[in-house]
């Protein structure tokens, strides 16, 4: 369904971008028509002893070649929003049906320090945080990146997203044209960032009561000085009151300047956001308590932030000549500009992050309802009190659901822990990832890889790809000690904590690596924690009888059939017994 609808709809804009791009043309050859006949009865007029006829065809034609300039712009509008939405659906075109993901992937935000998003594959080429992606602005991108690195804790929250995800699922225009003017914004890295600093700057200018006087006294001084010249011929006067307005401009320059560069190109960037927020307060929302709070912040923000920009363009035209020497010198521009700045801010000003703030979640819920649009066999996860997680059909949602194994699992019902055996390459780790990853969506508020899925929001931290650091003077070994010590202190704080490790202890001798694991399994069984340990040390499957209610053992195996080694990765109960490390060393010649 999905793709039948991207593929509709790809036709749909190419036609509506040839017709745009054909009425493109047509307009610029209505100017160039324009601008000859202006040129040829402007010639008839100047050559023609001045007759007025001729100079009423000019007025015509100029008039006729600005309404082409201005439709002319709004078709080049109309043009660029177009190439985004056909560009739009032609990657989640392929998305759905190669599995060609083709959004920004997030590995700015790739931390190896991090609790589990470096385990599992949230950022990155291929990972989560790129199959989710349908952010179009920074701060967009940086506020989804935060739901993956700090899910939400709360089930009340979580179930609001929820049914916003829900709602925006089927919206897919809404959804679409949201992401193509976010796109089209440009937001730079440093945009908001600025935004923000001009905001909480003082306001230098707006309560200096005397230069607010000095500000229209000095311009009616200087206009009269002017008409006084031009009665009398004595331009002393006039230049004397110019001299004191460059006076002025001088003495304030260096906080204008600092305005000004705060400021500077901020105006599509501001137009952009007004019309991204005139779109939330325009959705249709049905009932969900989320996207209603999302309406109400934005019920005045397209207006405010429309005056914004104004302002700030015309703040933009004191680096134009005319603007800069002869404006500032009779009506001192700089100053009427940064006083309507900070009237504005003074309005607004604990308004403007809110608006920013707005958008960015709306980004990051369209983006879950977008892959929620893609992934109609996923379910919305139930939440319970209990610590745990119990699944049907859990799968990986970044393995195409053609090569997707799934798995039931159920933790916390009656045990703490789940010790995973098996062979190399049998799928303990991906069944790691897929229950983790599965149990981070449902704390974002996305739907999950699974038939059904329940669990707790609870903290989710991981040891499975530790590395060792030059830079930071680490061992391979003592990289994995401080992220099972940082665990330990997590759960000493009280923290309901999911844990996953995948073969504890690498880096020690067998003997020392089955008797540390051991006794770390033990220490963890005095927290309020749950989890899952995969490991090939078959001896630890013994603490299953020394822990019967706490401590449960499950296994992937393998299978030799006819010389070649096969998997079916499939978990069941029990410890694993077939190995085949030497098999494979001798079927690859290495042995």
């Amino acid at each position: 369904m999905a793709a039948s609808t991207y593929q509709q709809r790809i036709q749909e804009f190419k036609k509506e971008l040839a017709q745009t791009e054909g009425h493109l043309r047509n307009l610029s050859v209505a100017r160039i028509v324009c601008f000859i006949g202006i040129l040829f009865f402007g010639y008839q007029y100047l050559s023609g002893g001045f007759e007025w006829t001729w100079l009423v065809f000019c007025g015509v034609l100029a008039a006729a070649f600005v309404i082409s300039l201005v439709f002319y712009q709004r078709g080049k509008d109309k043009q660029a929003l177009l190439e985004k939405l056909l560009s739009l659906n032609e990657k989640e075109w392929k998305a759905v049906t190669e599995d060609v993901i083709a959004f920004e992937d997030g590995e700015a935000f790739m931390d190896d320090q991090h609790n589990f998003s470096g385990d599992l594959d949230v950022f990155g080429p291929a990972s989560l945080f790129q199959s989710l992606n349908r952010t179009g602005t920074v701060s967009g991108g940086q506020h989804l990146a935060e739901s993956l690195q700090q899910p939400m804790q709360d089930v009340r929250d979580i179930r609001e997203v929820q049914e916003a995800v829900k709602t925006l699922a089927s919206q897919i225009d809404f959804r679409q044209h949201f992401m193509a003017h976010a796109q089209l914004a440009q937001e730079g890295k440093d945009d908001v960032k600025e935004l923000r600093q001009w905001l909480d700057a003082p306001m230098d200018f707006l309560h200096r009561r005397n230069l607010r006087l000095v500000s229209w006294i000095c311009p009616l001084l200087v206009c009269l000085a002017i008409v006084y010249y031009a009665v009398s011929g004595n331009y002393a006067v006039m230049l004397l009151c110019l001299m004191i307005n460059w006076i002025i401009l001088l003495m304030t320059a260096r906080k204008v300047l600092a305005v000004h560069n705060l400021l500077s190109n901020k105006e599509k960037l501001l137009k952009k956001f007004a019309v991204l927020l005139q779109m939330i307060k325009q959705l249709s929302r049905g009932e969900g308590s989320w996207l209603q709070r999302q309406q109400q912040t934005a019920a005045e923000a397209d207006k405010a932030l429309h005056q914004l920009a104004r302002i700030s363009n015309q703040l933009d035209q004191r680096l134009n000549l005319l603007v800069g020497i002869v404006l500032n010198s009779i009506i001192l521009y700089d100053l009427h500009c940064v006083f309507r700045l900070e009237r504005w801010k003074a309005k607004y000003r604990h308004r403007l992050n809110e608006w920013i703030d707005t958008i960015a979640r709306q980004e990051t819920v369209n983006s879950l309802a977008t892959f929620a649009y893609n992934h109609p066999a996923y379910t919305y996860p139930v939440f319970r009190e209990k610590p745990g997680v119990t699944g049907t059909a859990i799968g990986h949602p970044l393995i195409p659901s053609s090569q997707c194994v799934t798995n039931d699992c159920s933790i916390g019902n009656g045990d703490q822990f789940l010790i995973i055996t098996g062979s190399n390459m049998s799928g303990k780790s991906t069944f790691l990832r897929s229950v983790s990853v599965n149990w981070l969506l449902a704390m974002t508020g996305a739907p999950v890889c699974a038939a059904e899925f329940s669990c707790s929001p609870l903290r989710i931290m991981t040891s499975m790809r530790i590395k060792d650091s030059i830079a930071r003077h680490t061992s391979y070994f003592q990289a994995e000690l401080l992220r099972l010590q940082h665990i330990i202190q997590v759960l000493k704080s009280g923290q309901q904590v999911f844990i996953i490790l995948d073969e504890i202890l690498k880096g020690t001798n067998s003997e020392d690596k089955l008797a540390g694991s051991r006794e770390l399994i033990r220490h963890f069984l005095q927290y309020n924690c749950t989890g899952m340990i995969a490991t090939h040390d078959l001896d630890l499957g013994a603490l299953e009888a020394e822990y019967p209610q706490q401590i449960r053992n499950y296994c992937f195996e393998s299978s030799l059939d006819n010389g070649c080694l096969h998997f079916d990765y499939r978990m069941r109960p029990g410890i694993a017994r077939n190995k085949n490390a030497t098999f494979l060393m001798k079927q690859m010649e290495i042995i």
